[in-house]
Parts: structure tokens; sequence; C-alpha cells
């Protein structure tokens, strides 16, 4: 009978040493943010503009960055450049992005399309984001122009 008290006290002591020892956290994780929604919103910057040998800088220009899922974008690139040369606002859609803790790429994406005076572009477009700025690079082809425009877009997230 002793051995059997013995032998129960050593399973209490032992359940209450797991007990005691397991630990419920309050600390709870903060939830992943995914990579297109960790980046979407309203951007405003510079666009510089190289065509051959000639070079231009557009100031505040508004990039829109839309996330119509978790893995890509959309981005509307607002209106740049002075006539003949103006460019309107156009959308590149289905830009994947990755990336992780504040450092995103946006992936390499061709697109064309049509604006509403029914003149035709087509380009390519990548980027990336990190320390809070954003890049686009893009090439495009707007109408009947003989070169591409070589642009890039720097700039900053509005809140």
């Amino acid at each position: 009978m002793k051995k059997f008290r013995t032998m129960i006290a050593m399973v209490m002591a032992v359940v209450n040493l797991c007990l005691v020892s397991t630990s419920c956290s309050n600390d709870k994780d903060e939830p992943v943010i995914p990579a297109a929604k960790s980046i979407a919103g309203s951007y405003k910057g510079n666009v510089k503009c190289v065509v051959g040998k000639s070079e231009s800088t557009f100031e505040n220009i508004a990039f829109s960055l839309a996330a119509p899922n978790d893995a890509t974008l959309d981005i509307n690139i607002g209106a740049f450049g002075n006539p003949p040369m103006a460019v309107p606002a156009f959308t590149v859609k289905g830009v994947k992005v990755t990336g992780t803790d504040g450092t995103y790429a946006l992936s390499p994406t061709e697109f064309s399309g049509t604006t509403d005076a029914g003149k035709k572009y087509l380009g390519t477009l990548k980027g990336a984001f990190a320390q809070g700025k954003l890049t686009v690079e893009f090439s495009l082809n707007y109408g009947a122009m003989p070169m591409a425009l070589i642009c890039t877009f720097t700039g900053t997230k509005q809140k």
C-alpha cells in the first residue's frame, strides 16, 4: 500500500509539473499581409523619361496601385508630358508582386491598350518597393511615336 501511495504521489507530481511548465502565450502573432495588399495605394513622385538622347522629368505624377487579389496589382499611371508628347493616364493590369517584410518586386509585365482618344500604346513594366519608396520602370510606345519612351517613376505613398 505504501508503494501505491508513493506511485500516486509521483504521478501527481509529474502531472503538476506538466501543467505548470505548459504556458499559454498572450503574444498574438501579427497577421501576414499579402504582398500586393502591402503596397497598394496612391503614390506621388517624379517620372524621368528618355527618348533617344533627350531627357525630361515630370514632377508630381500620380500612380495608383490596386490589389485585385493577394499576388497581383493593377497600376494606374497618371498622365504626364507636354503637348505634342503628352501621354494620357493608362492602366497596366495583372502585375505580379513578390516579397515580404517591406521589400517587394513587381515582375516584368507586358501591356497594351487603346486610349479614350483611340491611340494605341504598348510596352513593358517592372519595379520594386523598398524603404517606403516605389520605383517603376516602363518602356512605352505610344501612338505614332517612332521610338519608345524609357521612363522611371520614383515616388512615395500618400497617406
